[in-house]
């Protein structure tokens, strides 16, 4: 009977690594990696049923906090990064004398990395299991995704056209996280590329024939699966690992995404799960993504960072913005300059009554573009509690006719901010200068393409434009046209696409004057 159990156990191993299945419903972090065999395990705590699959090489684009935190998490789920720095420097110290490259990684997730690096956009895309992630600040997704655009289609083309090649031409790109409609700018850039390939070889007729949305699947993230700070060129702490990342895929996979989800268990091979988004990003940074009902319009009002950092920013500019030295009362003078410098200073701590009260303002304005689009959005409060670990609810001692009796009251934005600063210990320290990324990418990527759609809806973004004009004021600089993927979309200015063409391009990746 011992030796009849042992076959059986020996023969559902092999069934399951054939088959490549995977249980995600009873997956938790309990993975380890073989390095002999480069096999992910997953499976239920007490239970000893595990099911198989291949790790996963993935290229990163980007080589800054996210970046390495992104690479910190794939690897604790048994998958291999690869890290390309657009302009070299970030990776500048991660190659050692004996030519390893290690990522150390503390805090959420306490690891050594092993990484590779990436030198070229080629070598970023031909070096991996047709999966790359977009992990760099959004004011660079434009310039990455042209230069990552003509290897995508020529990795496409090749498999496609090369018989002796094997033909897994599908390629996923995860943005992390998107904003501005980048998916259909790097869509666009794809149709754009196709085209120049098809003029530009002998073979351009067959080329011409190949439908390249059957071949790329674009997942858009509503925000990054992990916050982090960067605390060396080769460390990285990681602060927080989001419980729940709202994404979608384009083009949308039939029956748009608004049907059961799909589990890894459904896909038999690579091509099938990199066809499926959600599916994927289970597989490669565990439990956490919910597909939400409108496609790349729900995702582009999910992102709350942009929002949620102008109101933190308008309250605590005087804490960013650190006055220069006063010129002396005597230029002959050769006494040292004042130190003008600021102190340092806890965002959540500093987010009070008042400014969490002007962000749950923007939040409101939000939902109401959202529920004008009939698209179910999270809110500020669960945002809060499920990026940071802190409650919803807190309890409260309701005393009437002489009974004291237990209820329950929802937090405010500034008491859930205390909570992560004094409890949750999950704050961390706000901006110090004021060219900060809250301002220069979140401000032109983040909160224009709101505006832009409560135009649309005739539901004005009146504090979200107020911030963006007050802030150019500031800056001295005009925020409203300094998003070049919305400007690349021709989506700045009067002549907007319909309301019919926005839903049906958060679902194909295409607006249709693009198609034509």
């Amino acid at each position: 009977m011992i030796w009849f159990a042992v076959l059986l156990m020996c023969q559902l191993a092999r069934h399951q690594s054939a088959g490549f299945k995977i249980h995600p419903e009873t997956m938790v972090h309990r993975q380890r990696r073989s390095s002999r065999s480069h096999t992910v395990v997953y499976g239920s705590e007490g239970d000893d049923s595990s099911a198989h699959y291949p790790s996963l090489k993935v290229g990163i684009a980007g080589a800054g906090a996210i970046a390495f935190g992104t690479a910190s998490l794939l690897s604790s789920f048994g998958h291999d990064a690869s890290i390309w720095s657009p302009s070299g420097a970030g990776t500048s110290e991660l190659v050692d004398e004996e030519g390893t490259s290690q990522i150390q990684s503390t805090g959420a997730i306490e690891q050594i990395v092993n990484v590779r690096v990436a030198r070229s956009p080629n070598d970023l895309v031909r070096s991996n299991d047709n999966v790359l992630v977009l992990a760099l600040p959004v004011n660079g997704h434009k310039s990455v995704m042209e230069q990552l655009s003509p290897e995508i289609v020529q990795f496409i083309m090749d498999q496609q056209l090369t018989p002796s090649k094997p033909t897994n031409p599908m390629m996923h790109v995860i943005i992390s996280s998107h904003a501005s409609l980048g998916a259909v700018y790097l869509m666009q850039l794809l149709r754009e590329e196709q085209r120049r390939y098809v003029d530009s070889v002998a073979k351009g007729s067959q080329a011409s024939s190949i439908n390249l949305e059957d071949w790329i699947r674009i997942t858009a993230w509503g925000t990054t699966a992990i916050t982090a700070r960067k605390t060396s060129g080769t460390s990285v702490n990681v602060l927080t690992k989001r419980k729940a990342v709202d994404i979608c895929t384009v083009p949308s996979n039939p029956g748009g995404d608004d049907g059961e989800d799909s589990t890894i268990d459904s896909f038999y091979n690579l091509t099938e799960l990199l066809s499926d988004g959600r599916a994927l990003c289970t597989l490669l940074f565990g439990q956490r993504f919910v597909r939400r009902r409108g496609g790349l319009l729900a995702i582009s009002l999910s992102n709350l960072n942009p929002q949620n950092h102008l109101g933190i920013v308008l309250g605590n500019m005087s804490r960013m913005d650190p006055p220069p030295p006063p010129p002396p009362l005597d230029p002959l003078s050769t006494k040292p300059l004042p130190d003008t410098s600021l102190e340092n200073w806890w965002q959540g701590k500093c987010i009070t009554p008042n400014v969490g009260r002007l962000m749950e303002a923007l939040d409101r304005e939000r939902i109401d573009i959202a529920m004008a689009l009939n698209i179910d959005v999270r809110t500020i409060f669960e945002h809060f509690s499920w990026s940071f670990n802190v409650p919803l609810e807190t309890p409260v001692i309701n005393a009437r006719d002489g009974l004291a009796t237990k209820a329950m009251r929802p937090l405010t934005v500034s008491e859930m901010n205390q909570q992560m600063h004094y409890y949750a210990k999950t704050d961390v320290l706000g901006p110090s200068v004021p060219d900060s990324r809250y301002v220069l990418e979140d401000v032109p990527y983040g909160l224009v393409l709101t505006v832009i759609l409560g135009r649309l809806l005739n539901r004005p973004a009146v504090l979200h434009e107020s911030g963006i004009m007050i802030l150019s004021a500031m800056y001295g600089r005009d925020f409203m046209a300094e998003n070049e993927l919305l400007q690349g979309l021709g989506l700045i200015g009067n002549d907007l696409p319909s309301l019919a063409d926005w839903k049906e391009m958060a679902h194909s990746g295409l607006f249709k004057r693009e198609e034509s």
